[in-house]
Order: C-alpha cells, then sequence, then structure tokens
C-alpha cells in the first residue's frame, strides 16, 4: 500500500530572506514572501514542484501575535505558529511533515479512531501574488496530529481550497532540475517505533531497509526512518539532538538531474539528496 502522498514539509529558519537567497543560490525558483494571519504570526516562501508538493521555508516573524497551544480545550487547540516558535530553540531545520487531503475533517476523525492525539481543525486564508502580479486568496484547512515519542515533530494533513490559484507552473521550474520531494528522512534512535506510528498515521506500508525503515507514501515516494548512525553517513555535518528526540534531517528530491548531496550545514539545518529520474 502506497500511503498518503507528501504535500510539503515545513523547514523553519531564523531569517527567511537569508534562507531564501541560500535556495535560490542552490538552484531553487522561490514564490514571493506571503504573510500568514497574525494568529500563526509567521511569513513563507515555498519551493514548488510538478509533482505538487513543496517545500515550504518558514519563519516567525511576528511572535508577539501567534496564538498559544490550549492543549486543555475541548477539542484541544495545536497551534501552528506556537509549535515552530518552541521549536526555534533546537536551530532551525524541518519541524512539520504535511500530507494531502480533500476532507481534513473527515481525517481528524479517522485518526482519533485509532487512537491518535487530534486538535481541532484550523480554517485559515492568506493573500497570494501570481506571476502576474495579481493578489488572490488562497484558503486552507488542517487537520493535526502528533505522537508522545515524537515532540518536536507535528504532522498535519491540508486540505487546499484555492488548487487554480495555489499551484503555479512559472515557480515550478528549478534550475537544479528538482521535480518532486521523493523522500523525507528521519533521524531516530528507534526506527522501527516510529516508521510504525507514520504507518498508522498514514497508511503506508513499511520495509525494512539498510540504517532503518521505509514508510511508502504516495508514488515514488517514502518516509525513510533511519538510525542516527545511517543519517550521520548520509551527512556528516547534521547534528542530531542532544536528548535523542526523533527529527526530520534531509530530503530526497527527484529531477532530471542527480547532484552531490547539499549538507545540512550548507541548507539550514536540512541535506539534500538527489535522484535522477
Amino acid at each position: 500500500m502506497n500511503g498518503r502522498p507528501i504535500d510539503h514539509v515545513v523547514h523553519r529558519v531564523d531569517d527567511l530572506d537569508r534562507a531564501a537567497a541560500t535556495f535560490e543560490k542552490l538552484g531553487f525558483t522561490l514564490t514571493p514572501t506571503a504573510y500568514h494571519e497574525d494568529r500563526m504570526g509567521t511569513r513563507n516562501r515555498l519551493a514548488q514542484f510538478r509533482g505538487r508538493n513543496f517545500i515550504e521555508l518558514l519563519e516567525v516573524d511576528r511572535p508577539e501575535t501567534l496564538q498559544p497551544h490550549d492543549f486543555a480545550a475541548t477539542p484541544p487547540f495545536f497551534g501552528f505558529g506556537a509549535h515552530n516558535k518552541a521549536m526555534a530553540g533546537f536551530g532551525e531545520g524541518m519541524t512539520m511533515l504535511v500530507f494531502r487531503t480533500e476532507d481534513a475533517r473527515a481525517d481528524i476523525a479517522s485518526f482519533a479512531e485509532e487512537g491518535i492525539a487530534t486538535y481541532a481543525p484550523f480554517d485559515f486564508e492568506r493573500q497570494a501574488r501570481l506571476p502576474d502580479g495579481k493578489e488572490v486568496t488562497v484558503s486552507f484547512s488542517l487537520g493535526f496530529a502528533t505522537s508522545p515519542d515524537m515532540p518536536r515533530l507535528a504532522f498535519f494533513v491540508c486540505e487546499n481550497r484555492a488548487q487554480d490559484y495555489f499551484w503555479k507552473p512559472d515557480f515550478q521550474t528549478h534550475r537544479n532540475g528538482a521535480e518532486s520531494i521523493s523522500a523525507v528522512y528521519f533521524r531516530s534512535e528507534m526506527p522501527e517505533r516510529d516508521a510504525a506510528f507514520l504507518a498508522q498515521l498514514f497508511g503506508g506500508r513499511v520495509s525494512l531497509r539498510d540504517g532503518g525503515f521505509a514508510v511508502a507514501a504516495g508514488e515514488e515516494q517514502e518516509l525513510r526512518v533511519f538510525s542516527p548512525d545511517a543519517i550521520a553517513a548520509l551527512d556528516p555535518s547534521f547534528v542530531g539532538p542532544d536528548d535523542g528526540s526523533t527529527v526530520m534531517a534531509g530530503l530526497e528530491l527527484a529531477g532530471s538531474t542527480a547532484a552531490p548531496t547539499v549538507p545540512s550545514s550548507e541548507a539550514h539545518g536540512v541535506f539534500l539528496a538527489w535522484r535522477a529520474r
């Protein structure tokens, strides 16, 4: 079973302008800066791919306005900006993994039936600038889920209610040849446990790999949950958490060319590997 396709990864950075300059030098075409609502307190730029997934470079630029978590509420409230603000203390890197959905509320109910920690649905809008300069409104519904064994990570489904405005072919051609996210790498001291959670959450089959496990996530996509040693072999510069927490460490990008791995030390905490189609 292939499981749910990856929609995007949230890559939290300290300075969006500086990170965007880095990614543009690495050959990515980025969308213009967009601002989320004040209750999220964030702004972003995206590297969109023809495979209908993307990297979201995200900065918490208005920490004073964001809505905090409220886990005592009924249902509990998970704050998108609050999570990314909390993760700022651990350095730059990926903080959230996102999957496609046609119905966020139905997925929340399904997660709850599986005994997975879920939260109130989160609906929001933001302005987006089209390649011709026109400003349009895009809107989304998010359904969050978390694992107590992976406190530095959050997962959610994203129901995109403005597909025609959101996906912009003019921004999907990249000098480095990237066409899609083909894999997300996790650094885990308990790969079997974490792979099992991801499979439960998004329905992908689990297979054994050198260094850990792979969870299928859509056609030609995988979540690779690897041991610290296996991640170090891929990127010696990646710095793992002192407390042994599971984190996302890198991406594999499929495209027209294959290039040497970009270490996390040169890409704001995330290594970039390549796979030629």
